[in-house]
């Protein structure tokens, strides 16, 4: 039987239409491959995308080369100070590749320290719906929760989100944020209830400080300095720690003991400010009459009288404890440094207040609002406050409402 002449003929059209759409398609996506891995490339300049991740369609790598790529520029931009364009880099980045946790959590710090820190407290807790097992996100956001003083949301969290998880392999971690926010929220004996339910803590390193602090306002004092002493024993690493102790030893009636430990955190700190001003804080404490708060100061000056920080430190502490004549002799030698005086005169009208003495500290409270720098909205905060308590002290309401 013979062959249609006709259908051969369609049929060969019909193969070459085919091969030649193939020819087309394949053609079309070679130069969409080839224009995207250029776009990325060339014009984006990001080198984090392979050409495979662009010839599978591998959009989630594409998405997250992209994003470490923003996330690279961003801290770039913050290290440059150009905090705008962090902004935006980080923004980015985070959409692009929601569940990096390192670049969330780059992005949150980056945005506590521009003065952000609703930001970056609401970019964690949407990481932490993504991922709420992952300790990388739990601890600084709790940290910062209770920092802020949104304890009683710290619990709604707790109780809501990680009910079933408090004693899982994170649940020591959860039990400990569990009694901080209750001690802040609800006080020290809905706290030591809470401690007694889990007793497991008492052996937990990590949760040592809050164990103390519950032992402390549960007015246990000498548990609550032997708990901090042993922690600091193993973990002696954190200066807050040594100074927390100390003020516990003194309030105890333990001032040598208080002294001892400043000069643990100096030698264990031996260029931080903090400590020797800690050193001073204890000496005179223990000796208020004595020589040795004088040599203390007198050393610390000759130690670090040449820091910038070193005036405002030790008049902060002049100013708490209402030392006046050296709030004032500080403040004479900054003037004679030409440093900035504006924290300073803040510590001496403190220890004036201390003092009762609140007609010499609206004088100089006056005295600073006039001379306040334009801007600064930190320091007329502080000024503000020292207005109203001296206002109030003096019974002026007229000015308090002010």
């Amino acid at each position: 039987m013979k062959k249609n002449p006709s259908s051969t003929t369609s049929s060969g059209v019909w193969r070459r239409l085919a091969r030649y759409i193939f020819i087309g398609i394949v053609s079309i996506y070679l130069l969409a491959v080839g224009a995207g891995y250029t776009w990325l490339h060339h014009v984006r300049k990001n080198d984090r995308v392979a050409l495979l991740d662009v010839a599978l369609f591998r959009l989630s790598a594409v998405r997250r080369g992209t994003a470490a790529q923003h996330f690279s520029k961003a801290q770039a931009a913050w290290d440059a100070k150009n905090y705008q364009e962090a902004y935006l880099y980080f923004s980015a980045g985070v959409r692009q590749d929601m569940d990096n946790v390192a670049g969330r959590l780059s992005a949150a710090k980056f945005l506590r320290s521009v003065g952000a820190g609703a930001l970056g407290l609401a970019m964690l807790e949407d990481g932490l719906a993504r991922a709420p097992e992952d300790r990388r996100l739990i601890e600084p956001t709790f940290d910062l929760l209770l920092a802020s003083g949104r304890d009683r949301h710290a619990l709604e969290l707790l109780k809501q989100r990680y009910k079933a998880e408090l004693t899982g392999p994170n649940g020591a971690l959860l039990q400990r944020y569990e009694i901080e926010a209750t001690l802040a929220a609800e006080g020290a004996p809905a706290a030591r209830q809470l401690l007694e339910r889990h007793p497991a803590l008492l052996q937990e390193p990590l949760a040592a400080r809050v164990v103390a602090r519950v032992r402390w306002e549960s007015q246990e004092r000498l548990k609550a300095i032997g708990v901090l002493q042993e922690y600091l024993r193993t973990q002696p690493g954190v200066f807050g720690d040594y100074a927390q102790l100390a003020a516990w030893q003194e309030a105890g009636g333990f001032s040598a003991d208080a002294v001892q430990t400043a000069r643990s955190a100096c030698a264990r700190f031996p260029r931080e400010i903090a400590a020797r001003v800690l050193l001073i804080e204890m000496v005179v404490a223990e000796s208020p009459s004595g020589s040795a708060g004088p040599q203390a100061i007198a050393a610390y000056l000759g130690d670090f009288g040449s820091e910038p920080e070193s005036l405002p430190a030790l008049a902060a502490l002049a100013g708490r404890k209402g030392w006046v004549d050296l709030s004032r002799a500080l403040y004479e030698i900054a003037a004679n440094r030409q440093r900035d005086l504006n924290p300073l005169a803040l510590s001496y009208a403190d220890a004036l207040a201390h003092g009762s003495r609140f007609k010499d500290v609206r004088v100089i409270l006056d005295e600073l609002e006039a001379q306040a720098p334009e801007g600064n909205a930190a320091f007329m905060v502080q000024l503000r406050q020292r207005q109203v308590i001296a206002s109030a002290a003096l019974g002026d309401s007229d000015n308090v409402r002010e």
